[in-house]
């Protein structure tokens, strides 16, 4: 389902990561771990299409990272305490990703899904803006799930969670287990959700 062959990134002559191979099958859950600079996010966005790698490729299901086959395949939360349009209702967010992804009458059940899924009925009419850093991480969270995309990444979801909605992820995840999922987390108890694991090398 996900591919790296020979991945690497630099920003100019500093080395993030380097000849990284990797196979990740349907239903896998991937833990990335590293310290801090050792490239986790930044391979994050090189599958999530919105970084280019500097070496190799990378896929998603046999398409290229970052084409239009293979961002409708991935659902992404990056900073997800940070990826919301403030101006919008957290519902007004989902939707919208929900009618890119989906068939307008499929969009409203599947916001209403996840939303009862995470339990955002409450402020699901806010600004975002007006809504907590755990509010704003729930949210994304949730619209990541829109549509059961075949590949999910997270980028530290924890973070910004409290133990109650880590568990609230979890459970939904438990609910589609045919998903591949890619997660960067410091946590023990990510450890113990996932299938394999990945330390990112430090860059010499």
């Amino acid at each position: 389902m996900l591919r790296l062959d020979g991945a690497g990134r630099a920003f100019g002559r500093r080395l993030v990561f380097s000849g990284l191979d990797l196979e990740v099958p349907p239903g896998i859950r991937l833990l990335l771990t590293g310290g801090n600079g050792t490239g986790k996010t930044t391979l994050l966005r090189c599958l999530a299409g919105t970084l280019a790698l500097s070496t190799g490729r990378a896929t998603i299901a046999g398409w290229p990272a970052g084409s239009p086959a293979a961002r409708l395949l991935v659902g992404v939360a990056l900073a997800p305490e940070q990826t919301l349009s403030g101006r919008l209702s957290g519902h007004d967010n989902l939707m919208l990703v929900a009618r890119m992804r989906l068939p307008s009458r499929k969009a409203t059940a599947a916001v209403a899904q996840v939303e009862e899924e995470f339990a955002i009925d409450e402020y699901a009419r806010l600004p975002a803006q007006r809504c907590s850093a755990g509010m704003r991480a729930r949210i994304s969270v949730a619209r990541a799930l829109l549509g059961d995309p075949p590949v999910l990444l997270f980028d530290e979801p924890g973070r910004s969670l409290d133990a109650g909605t880590r568990a609230l992820f979890w459970a939904a995840l438990d609910r589609r287990p045919g998903l591949t999922c890619v997660l960067a987390s410091h946590l023990d108890e990510d450890r113990a959700r996932c299938d394999r694991t990945l330390a990112m090398p430090v860059a010499r």
